[in-house]
């Protein structure tokens, strides 16, 4: 069970490094591509960073349709990172999916494969055939209808590479996302339905008090 204490009391923000991949990287979309090693220097984040870091990435639905980023703008986000192999992983899945339901109103929940794309032979970063297939096989067996997606090339090496701070080493791990792209808190674990809601309701009442603290000063 995902235990309170890994959630931020004061939820400062932590600003997603994913920006000053995005820059480093000269934000390469396509799949097999690699870094540029003459990637240039970040602009100003003030000057030229996304309203929301997250609405600007390129995710596909395991069956490869492009999935719409822009509905995280503006909406808080559960980025539950998973793998087909991962037990706890799916053994929540069908508590997401309905929960996914339930405050689709108030939060995105979507599934991230952690394993979508692999490094090849060449050292290129490419779709993972195989545990794409399997997990497109575990959706069907569980019917599970909420958003499960591949990452993209910026999103796969946020996680896998250390440097960036953001490297995923437990499975599964959620990420809570405010409206504007900011990650407020980690979570490594797994839990069941009333104890995702839980830290759904909390997650959601610091934004609204956040909110409300900033209209009234």
């Amino acid at each position: 069970r995902t235990e309170r204490k890994h959630m931020k009391p004061t939820f400062n923000r932590l600003l997603t490094l994913a920006l000053a991949l995005l820059f480093a990287l000269g934000f390469p979309s396509a799949m097999a591509e690699s870094a540029p090693a003459d990637a240039p220097e970040a602009p100003a984040a003030e000057e030229t960073a996304p309203e929301n870091f997250f609405t600007t990435l390129e995710l596909t639905y395991l069956d490869g349709t492009p999935f719409d980023s822009s509905v995280f703008a503006g909406k808080p986000v559960f980025l539950n990172i998973w793998a087909t192999w991962c037990g706890p992983c799916v053994n929540e899945m069908p508590h997401l999916d309905e929960l996914a339901r339930e405050y689709a109103d108030r939060i995105t929940i979507v599934g991230l494969q952690a394993e979508g794309l692999t490094v090849s032979e060449q050292g290129e970063i490419v779709p993972n055939e195989e545990r794409t297939q399997a997990a497109l096989a575990l959706q069907a067996d569980k019917g599970l209808t909420f958003p499960l997606l591949n990452p993209d090339f910026t999103m796969f090496v946020l996680m896998n590479d250390p440097q960036y701070g953001l490297s995923v080493s437990v499975l599964p791990t959620t990420w809570l996302i405010d409206g504007e792209g900011f990650i407020r808190a980690i979570l490594p674990s797994s839990n069941d339905k009333a104890g995702w809601a839980r830290v759904i309701e909390e997650f959601l009442s610091d934004l609204e008090k956040e909110a409300n603290d900033k209209n009234e000063g």
